[in-house]
């Protein structure tokens, strides 16, 4: 299970990451809530000078977020979208699947300017698994290749879950079997309720089940196939 504060890693990560590759009047199509602040604040430290947040391909509404002299984001929200004005660069994460590819990537083509980037994460299509969310690395490039030319490729994330700490384990199930024999008696309960509960249990959170994903997993490294990454992270350019 993904827990919400990795799903907010990856997404801060790979904000930090796409900063270099982009610059003036960007879209981001259907940010995650948890983080889109963030992910403002650290795309408006780069080059970009104005973001625009699209929820759906149907809304007729942009959210802008700029910075102004004061280093202050202000929020603007655009009634209707002007699409004779195009972006130059696009961010996507996570939003496509194999139904509705096709209509996401002509909006895409549509709306940036001529060699425009488009930046996507999508997940990376596992052995046996038809998840209609997941691509292989050569079936999207087939899909891409008429509207964009892929110029790198990533991988991000590694790791698909906590390593077990086993040492935690062991001191829990160790836990379980003194309570269990000094509940036996009355006066060997008390003194383990008094003494040594609370004390044990400031050691024995759930948390220390696990070890985290260490955060060098959550940047994002050249693609490798043997690496096997959880995302693919493809940096395009339009093709007129």
């Amino acid at each position: 299970m993904v827990t919400k504060s990795e799903i907010i890693k990856n997404d801060i990560s790979k904000y930090n990451f796409i900063g270099k590759y982009l610059k003036g009047k960007i879209l981001v199509h259907k940010p995650n809530i948890f983080t889109s602040y963030n992910g403002t604040k650290i795309l408006l430290d780069t080059k970009i000078t104005e973001i625009n947040l699209l929820m759906n391909l149907s809304d007729d509404k942009l959210t802008t977020r700029t910075k102004n002299k004061k280093d202050v984001i202000e929020f603007k929200i655009n009634e209707k979208i002007d699409l004779k004005e195009k972006f130059d660069g696009i961010v996507s994460f996570q939003n496509l699947n194999e139904k509705n590819i096709d209509e996401h990537l002509k909006y895409y083509h549509n709306n940036l300017k001529n060699n425009g980037i488009l930046i996507l994460s999508v997940s990376n299509k596992n052995q046996g698994n038809n998840d209609d969310e997941q691509f292989e690395l050569n079936q999207i490039k087939n899909i891409l290749k008429t509207k964009f030319e892929i110029s790198e490729v990533f991988g991000h994330r590694f790791k698909t879950k906590p390593v077990i700490n086993y040492k935690a384990v062991m001191f829990r199930t160790a836990k379980k079997k003194l309570a269990s024999v000094l509940a036996k008696a009355d006066k060997a309960k008390g003194f383990y309720q008094k003494n040594i509960k609370n004390t044990v249990s400031k050691h024995d959170p759930y948390k220390e089940y696990f070890h985290k994903i260490p955060d060098e997993d959550f940047i994002p490294k050249k693609y490798e196939e043997k690496s096997k990454p959880v995302f693919l992270i493809l940096i395009c350019r339009k093709i007129e």
